[in-house]
Order: structure tokens, then C-alpha cells, then sequence
């Protein structure tokens, strides 16, 4: 039910502890002042290779010192860009699997050539750059990117002086560290060119750090694991604090829960004893040892009894931080949806892992996922599911987003005449593997479930491309999904949103079949439908980000394809049976 502790996150329920071979040899090739291509040859694994972790550091640093600025998907070239010309780096590259066991590094040299450029790149737009007050220590800035495309990283100024460097593809935030109490700065931000240019810096933005020993609620509350009885609610304050949670039907005066670890950055409670269908009122509230205490309030529905009509909000693709993610998630904040099911990459990776070490860093779990959907998450639940990216984290995604179950990957849980039954399409799916036995277990146990509901990151049927259907969930999950008549199945992956027509054996039916539907539009760009649309599919559409919304009732599904800029609604089937 809980996170396991940094040091002990499972990443498999497959138990591989066979690491992949190391990547052939790298060969480079359009090398220009601030670019170049890798391309390596291919590791291989005993179950299959999950993607390729892409270091860098200076001219001849061991393989030890080279720094993560990449996770790429299971192909074998990156191209690295926004390199500073003149400049020799160290390149490397780890093959990891599924379960996160990790190949010896191959590394490469590289020298940019020079460049006669002595043009000054644009500055980041001054009404970009934001500063947040972390803590008595520590102070955040963000801020937006320049126009120029050469260039290749930022330079940050504390009252004048260089405090920072963030070379891309890293964030375009950087944390101060190591402030005094109560002591005000000015901040502002220069861009670099490949050729070292510096442009003119942005208005300078001034803060003052808090007190010292002084509470913020920086993260959360987050709600998970919302069953009918019980609810976790996880969040993190900028200092150790104890927490402990108020709640109840109307007020949050009625019951307590504390939270159990002490003081803690990270806190997460469970309520327990919880009516089934009913909304509390909760305010977490987190004291630090001098006194100083935070307190922040929403509420939430427990899960809905058989007979009650409910909506629920599904969302894929979407942690990269664009405008589309925040439309969506300001909709579904606003949709009056009951819990939000996601269907993999939830949070992308700008460079490293997402989430190193929360006292010191804001990351792209802070950039990516709370800034957005900070607000939707306090009063739905986020029941995650595990697409690639969420493997690319060393862990650190389930560490910070718990999932149902014991195994971070497959789960299912029931509202009211739902069933849903959660896949890892990352994971095994044949006949011998654990997954396989889960899901035809869990779907011949719910069979009187009124709706069978299935997600899986990669969709069994999409027509992105000739390849872009998932072959192994034609082969071995549709057998399964007709046999239990499964209703409903949503995928992401593919970043477009397609609706098939009701389908058993792969052929399209009157009525009795399975409606697939791909809902990958969260945020993270467009693939465009390379491929002629097939028979099988009854709309598609890749211009505009989105996200389903779908509608339980006893009697009926209703999905509906909602358009994030508009909140339009632009598709929409309903399913009698």
C-alpha cells in the first residue's frame, strides 16, 4: 500500500535481476558547434530493454563522473544538442530493463568545433522569471526560455553576482541553497550561446527568506489509494515537521489521524473507517519544532457505492510542462470528476532523474506534475499507471506517487458499478507471467461486475502507424478482454486520441465487443496518424491536447473526448453493454 523506502523500491514483480549487455560501440556522426549525433549498438536482455540512459561530462572524466542528461526510449542514437562549441565532452551510455538492472557504460569522445559567433543570444522574457521562497535557506528560481535556438545554457544571478549555471537540456529552474534567515536577494537571468555570448540580463525579482524554523506545506496534500472506506493522503514540508490530519462530514473537527513517521519531510496518512460515497472535509497540518506550523485544507469523495452514477477523468502523456498539460489539468480540476486514472508518462524527464532529492532541488516532479495539477490532486485521487517514463526514475516516481498493491505495476479497485483492472504494459504479458495470471484472476472474479474497464499504456489497436499498435496486447490481453467481455480499454502512448468501434476477435461488432479507446493528447506534443484510417476506428483526432472523461451510471458508459483549450467536448460514444 506504501512506498518503500528510497533504498528498497521494487522496480519488478518479475523478479529480473539479470543486467543487460553493454551497448556496442558509439559512432558519431553531424558534428557541428553545438550538436552531434550518437548512435551505438544495441544491448541486449534477457526480457527485453526497457531504453538507454545518456551521460556527459568534460573531456576524459571517468565514467563515474559523467552526469545523467537523458533517458531515451529503446533506440539506439540520441541526438545531443545545445553543446558549447570549442568544448571536448565525454559521452556515455547504460542500457537499463524494465526492473531498472543496468548495463557497464559505453563512453565516446567528442570536441565541438569552434565558432566565430560573437552575436549575444536573446534574454529569457523578464515576465518568465519567478521567485519562490523554499525555506529560511533556500530560494527557487524559474523561468522561461530564450528565443535563440544556439543557445545552450543559462547563467543565474544572486545580487549581481554569478550564483548558478544550468547547461541544457536541464531544467530552467535552479535552487538556491545556503541563505540566511530573513535575508533578501535579487535575482535574475542571463542566457548563453554555444560560442559563451551572454545575453542581457532579465529584470532583476527580489525575495526574502522565512524565519528560521518556519513551516510551508511546499508539496501536496495529494490524495491516493481512495477506496470506499479509507484514503491516504501524502504531503512534504520545506522543513522536518510532525503532521497530523483533521477530518470529517461537513468539518474537519470530527476525527484526527497523525501521521506515524515523526517529523518528516515527506508525510502520509491513512484514514481509515471511512462511509462509502461521501464527501469529507480535511486540512493536513505540519508543526515544526519551534512552533512554526502549516495547515492546508480541501476535501474529497470516498469511493462510490454499486447503483450511484460517477465520472472519472483519464489522462496520458502529459508530465512535460507544456500549456496543453495545464489546460488539462485546470479542466479536470474544474470537471467534476471523481478521481483522475492516468495512462502512463506521467512525469517526463527534462534531464536526470525527476525527483534527486527534494530538501535541496526543485525538480521536475515539482515543474512537471505539481505546478499543474496541484490543485486537481487535493480533491480527486491519482490512481497512476506505469508507462515507459515512469522507469526512467531509479524508483523515485512510486517513492513520491503511491500505487494500489504491492508490486508498483499492475492493480485494480472498484467504484461503483466499475470494475478497473490497471496494466504495465512494460512488464510481461504472456501466458507464463505473473501479469497474465493477475488479470485473467481479477477479470473472471468481477465477470458479474456490471463494467469491466481495462487500461493499458500501449494501446492494442491505434492507428498512428503500421507499428504503433500494441502487438504482444493483440496476441495475448484481447483474448482475454473478449473472452470476460471488457467494455472499455484506454491506453496512451501514442500522443493523439483515437476511438475504435466495438471489436471482438479483432473484427468490428454490432454490439458485445470492446471499445478501445487511446487517450495519449495530456500534453507531451502530437503524433500525427501516418497511416490511412482503418475500418476499425471511428474517430481520431491529433491537432489539440485532451483528455477522456468517462461516465458511469448502472445502466450505461459514457466516454466523452474533451478538448483541453476549449473543454469542448468532441467525441462522444455511449455503451449499453
Amino acid at each position: 500500500m506504501f512506498p518503500l523506502a528510497a533504498d528498497s523500491v521494487a522496480w519488478s514483480a518479475s523478479g529480473d535481476t539479470s543486467p543487460p549487455t553493454q551497448p556496442g560501440a558509439i559512432a558519431t556522426s553531424g558534428l557541428t558547434a553545438n550538436s552531434v549525433t550518437l548512435a551505438w549498438g544495441a544491448s541486449k536482455d534477457n526480457v527485453a530493454i526497457e531504453g538507454y540512459r545518456v551521460y556527459r561530462g568534460p573531456a576524459g572524466a571517468a565514467a563515474g563522473a559523467l552526469t545523467l542528461i537523458a533517458t531515451a526510449d529503446a533506440v539506439t542514437s540520441y541526438s545531443a544538442t545545445h553543446l558549447y562549441s570549442g568544448r571536448g565532452y565525454t559521452f556515455g551510455i547504460v542500457a537499463i530493463d524494465a526492473a531498472n538492472n543496468q548495463s557497464p557504460m559505453r563512453t565516446v569522445q567528442v570536441s565541438t568545433p569552434g565558432s566565430s559567433d560573437s552575436t549575444p543570444p536573446a534574454a529569457p522574457s523578464s515576465a518568465s522569471v519567478r521567485v519562490s521562497v523554499f525555506s529560511s535557506s533556500r530560494i527557487d528560481v524559474l523561468w522561461g526560455a530564450s528565443s535563440s535556438s544556439d543557445v545552450a545554457g543559462y547563467q543565474v544571478l544572486r545580487d549581481g553576482a554569478v550564483v548558478g549555471r544550468m547547461d541544457l537540456p536541464g531544467g530552467l529552474h535552479y535552487s538556491d541553497n545556503g541563505l540566511a534567515a530573513k535575508s533578501t536577494h535579487s535575482y535574475a537571468v542571463r542566457a548563453v550561446d554555444s560560442a559563451g555570448n551572454l545575453s542581457a540580463a532579465t529584470t532583476a525579482r527580489s525575495a526574502t527568506t522565512s524565519a528560521a524554523g518556519t513551516a510551508a506545506i511546499a508539496r501536496g496534500p495529494l490524495l491516493s489509494n481512495v477506496t470506499a472506506t479509507s484514503a491516504v493522503v501524502s504531503w512534504w514540508t520545506n522543513i522536518p515537521t510532525t503532521g497530523r490530519i483533521g477530518y470529517g462530514v461537513g468539518s474537519t473537527g470530527s476525527n484526527t489521524a497523525t501521521d506515524p513517521q515523526g517529523s518528516v519531510l515527506h508525510h502520509m496518512v491513512k484514514l481509515s473507517g471511512l462511509a462509502p460515497g461521501t464527501t469529507y472535509q480535511y486540512a493536513v497540518t505540519s508543526a515544526a519544532s519551534t512552533g512554526s506550523s502549516a495547515t492546508r485544507s480541501a476535501s474529497f469523495s470516498t469511493a462510490a457505492p454499486a447503483g450511484r452514477t460517477f465520472s472519472f477523468a483519464a489522462i496520458g502523456d502529459f508530465g512535460g510542462a507544456s500549456s496543453g498539460e495545464q489546460q488539462n489539468a485546470t479542466a479536470i480540476a474544474a470537471a467534476g470528476t471523481s478521481f483522475i486514472q492516468t495512462l502512463g508518462d506521467n512525469v517526463y524527464p527534462s534531464s536526470g532523474f525527476i525527483d534527486p532529492n527534494f530538501a535541496t532541488t526543485y525538480s521536475d516532479v515539482d515543474a512537471r506534475f505539481f505546478k499543474q495539477f496541484g490543485t486537481a490532486v487535493m480533491s480527486q485521487p491519482l490512481l497512476p499507471m506505469n508507462g515507459n517514463k515512469e522507469r526512467y526514475s531509479d524508483g523515485q516516481f512510486w517513492q513520491d506517487f503511491p500505487m494500489l498493491g504491492a508490486n508498483h505495476a499492475w492493480y485494480s479497485y472498484d467504484w461503483g458499478n466499475a470494475h478497473i483492472t490497471v496494466m504495465d504494459s512494460e512488464e510481461p504479458v504472456d501466458p507464463a507471467s505473473p501479469q497474465y495470471a493477475f488479470l485473467q484472476q481479477d477479470l473472471a472474479a468481477h465477470a458479474s461486475s456490471t463494467w469491466r474497464i481495462v487500461t493499458v499504456h500501449k494501446p492494442p489497436h491505434s492507428s498512428t502507424s503500421a507499428n504503433s499498435s500494441y502487438k504482444l496486447g493483440q496476441q495475448y490481453l484481447v483474448p482475454l478482454f473478449d473472452q470476460y467481455h471488457v467494455q472499455l480499454v484506454l491506453s496512451g502512448n501514442s500522443h493523439n486520441y483515437e476511438r475504435s468501434r466495438q471489436l471482438k476477435g479483432g473484427a468490428v461488432v454490432s454490439s458485445g465487443g470492446t471499445t478501445y479507446v487511446v487517450s495519449g493528447g495530456g500534453g507531451s506534443g502530437f503524433n500525427a496518424f501516418r497511416i490511412s484510417q482503418p475500418s476499425w476506428s471511428a474517430f481520431r483526432e491529433a491537432t489539440f491536447f485532451e483528455f477522456t472523461k468517462v461516465t458511469v451510471s448502472p445502466t450505461s458508459l459514457l466516454v466523452q473526448g474533451i478538448r483541453a483549450d476549449t473543454r469542448a467536448v468532441f467525441d462522444s460514444v455511449t455503451i449499453t453493454g
